[in-house]
């Protein structure tokens, strides 16, 4: 173990000598920075709140997911109990530890969605929330503190970077026409994967070292499930976006009353097919037809998402348009 990890350890042995009564109260925060969980506020928003919130949330955490990967590649630093035996593992990780996924979407999403609100106390809410959720990878074994610290500075500067940069790049496309916003999205897809895939590349013929792997356990750090998840959500939730907004234009998703909630449930049931019904249809593994198909899977997700499951809506007198 190096000297900087040696020292990062005492903070996690300090948090996991407090007691296991901790351990259920973390476990139930950190599930607020899963991907499932944004699995299920990503559609709410959009359905049933704010669409182009909604759209900018989903953007904002497929972003930071692309960041994370390619540190995490760059970086390649082991978690807290691949490396001591004080430390127990309260959740199973199979990817490298710097910088902390969670921390580093808990401050990308959760402080984008006070970016959006602009309401003093939901802004202190979401600190306290982003705090909360970076602590828990910490207690839990999976984190050390430099991994949360650096994903909170990098969700933060995406916050940053994206508060300004989306108006002007979201005008100059909305001047394309459709042809070329769709390439658009094409091309944007194509970046996102290879911007990782380069990342892997780089990392060659790396081999982890023994005593991190005999700790582990089923650790598989280079996984790329994760960028083909990336792409085909990106595609198919912008390339959506993309085709509705030309050919009906935005709906009125904070409208409806009761509407909303049936949109949600309905919308939801259309997301768990695809994401758990396809997924135990479809192949895994690390192979090209394995990849392909989860690429598929998600693009569907994102469509029903962005542009199906808002045209169904409408059929059936759930939602309306703008222009209609």
């Amino acid at each position: 173990m190096d000297a900087v990890n040696a020292v990062q350890i005492v903070v996690n042995e300090f948090f996991q000598s407090l007691g296991v009564w901790l351990i259920t109260p973390m476990r139930a925060i950190t599930f607020l920075g899963d991907e499932e969980f944004y699995v299920l506020l990503l559609p709410i928003i959009y359905w049933s709140f704010d669409q182009m919130v909604g759209l900018r949330v989903g953007m904002m955490l497929l972003l930071s997911n692309c960041f994370n990967t390619l540190f995490k590649f760059l970086f390649r630093t082991p978690r807290p109990y691949w490396v001591s035996d004080s430390v127990t593992n309260h959740l199973h990780e199979r990817s490298f530890g710097l910088p902390s996924g969670h921390a580093q979407n808990a401050a990308s999403i959760w402080g984008w969605l006070a970016v959006e609100v602009k309401q003093r106390w939901f802004s202190i809410v979401m600190v306290v929330l982003i705090f909360l959720i970076g602590l828990s990878r910490i207690v839990l074994g999976v984190h050390f503190l430099g991994d949360v610290l650096l994903g909170w500075l990098i969700g933060g500067l995406l916050v940053w970077a994206f508060s300004a940069w989306y108006k002007k790049v979201g005008h100059w496309v909305d001047a394309q026409s459709l042809g070329a916003k769709l390439g658009l999205v094409a091309a944007s897809t194509a970046v996102l994967m290879l911007v990782i895939l380069g990342a892997r590349m780089l990392a060659g013929d790396w081999v982890m070292n023994p005593e991190w792997a005999a700790r582990a356990g089923d650790a598989e750090p280079f996984n790329l499930d994760g960028t083909f998840t990336l792409g085909g959500t990106w595609l198919g939730l912008l390339g959506g976006f993309v085709i509705l907004d030309e050919k009906k234009g935005r709906f009125l998703a904070g409208e409806g009353g009761w509407r909303r909630l049936v949109r949600f449930l309905i919308g939801l049931v259309g997301v768990l097919v695809l994401y758990f019904g396809l997924g135990q249809v479809f192949p895994r593994g690390a192979n090209f037809a394995s990849f392909a198909l989860r690429f598929f899977r998600y693009t569907l997700i994102g469509l029903w998402i962005s542009w199906v499951g808002p045209l169904l809506f409408a059929k059936i007198k759930l939602l309306s348009f703008m222009d209609n």
